[in-house]
């Protein structure tokens, strides 16, 4: 028995594009739900207003390991305004890796969203991009798979 006229290369293409629309639906419920989740002090998101926002000229001086006096005029990002930390949480996905889905929080001006999750000397940690992760991780399959069913009747 012989079976011709069936496009494999495509059905299976079509799977995987439906499976990448799946897990960019399924990240992008990651990233909604880490917003929901990121850490708020008494109501105000983390990172409340304590200076006016903007650049400043700052002198910095320091001692190097050699015992050299360093001494230079920096330009300094100030302040902090209340939810900048939720405003920088987003999903990515590569272009260049087809499939290559991630939720990223921070920027260059919101720098500290690791400090936050993870913690330091001085603070605790307050955890949300991975609590919402793994909140989502057992649901994750059955939905990648629901959409991937979703397969359009090939051309023929």
């Amino acid at each position: 028995m012989r079976v011709e006229g069936v496009k494999i290369k495509e059905v299976f293409q079509n799977i995987m594009d439906l499976a990448i629309i799946g897990a960019n639906k399924v990240m992008s419920d990651v990233a909604v739900d880490a917003k929901r989740r990121c850490p708020t002090k008494k109501g105000v998101p983390v990172g409340t207003v304590y200076r006016a926002y903007g650049r400043v000229m700052k002198d910095v001086m320091f001692t190097t390991k050699r015992g050299k006096d360093v001494n230079f005029i920096a330009d300094t990002e100030m302040g902090r305004t209340a939810g900048n930390l939720r405003a920088t949480i987003r999903k990515v996905e590569k272009d260049s890796r087809p499939g290559n889905i991630r939720v990223y929080v921070g920027n260059r001006d919101v720098w500290y969203g690791r400090f936050v999750e993870y913690g330091t000397s001085h603070s605790r940690k307050q955890p949300f991009m991975r609590p919402s992760f793994h909140a989502l991780k057992p649901t994750m399959q059955a939905r990648i798979e629901e959409e991937m069913r979703k397969e359009p009747e090939m051309k023929r």
